[in-house]
């Protein structure tokens, strides 16, 4: 499909689930859908639409349906993108995975020595894996967390509350930006 048809579809999709809710569940792939139905199956009920790269224009069609609470859930893999601003998660659109964690190894005071084995990683996990060697992995996944938290709230301009929760395959539940878990009692 081509990028505008992918979107036609998400945006019919947003508009089914605003026939049936204002609280919306945002994915960006079936592992976000799966940790879902794994870690959180009493948000069941609340309508989810799988989003693929598209952030940003998820939130904005969000908006535009008149959604009033958001959650986005993702593996870091995806969402630490977001930690940079960049709202569409395509690698052609920018991968800056390992610079955006290295970045907040920095401002974490991550050694130097492992800053560098951040950066010559290939994906998100083995980045985690040195990061959590070094003791500093919940500081590092704060730090990323609220640079989420900025430009997430950045884009939906107070047009909708969005929070968000992001996780991996090996450490589970990794960080939540600052009203997620407000969030999540109103949504159960």
């Amino acid at each position: 499909m081509s990028q505008q048809a992918l979107l036609d579809t998400l945006q019919i999709e947003i508009h089914q689930a605003a026939l049936k809710s204002r609280r919306l569940i945002l994915a960006p792939g079936n592992y976000g859908l799966d940790y879902l139905a794994a870690h959180m199956p009493e948000l069941a009920r609340i309508p989810v639409v799988k989003i693929s790269n598209f952030v940003g224009e998820a939130l904005d069609m969000a908006a535009t349906e008149h959604f009033t609470e958001v959650l986005l859930v993702g593996h870091v893999g995806k969402l630490v993108k977001l930690a940079g601003g960049i709202m569409n998660t395509h690698s052609h659109e920018g991968d800056c995975r390992m610079e955006l964690l290295a970045a907040a190894g920095i401002r974490e005071n991550v050694s130097l020595e492992c800053l560098k084995k951040i950066l010559d990683c290939v994906t998100t996990e083995e980045a985690l894996a040195f990061i959590d060697a070094e003791g500093k992995k919940e500081d590092v996944m704060e730090d990323i967390m609220k640079k989420i938290d900025f430009y997430l709230k950045k884009r939906a301009a107070g047009r909708l509350q969005i929070a968000c929760i992001v996780y991996s395959n090996t450490y589970g539940l990794l960080g939540m930006t600052a009203k997620a878990e407000e969030l999540l009692r109103r949504l159960l």
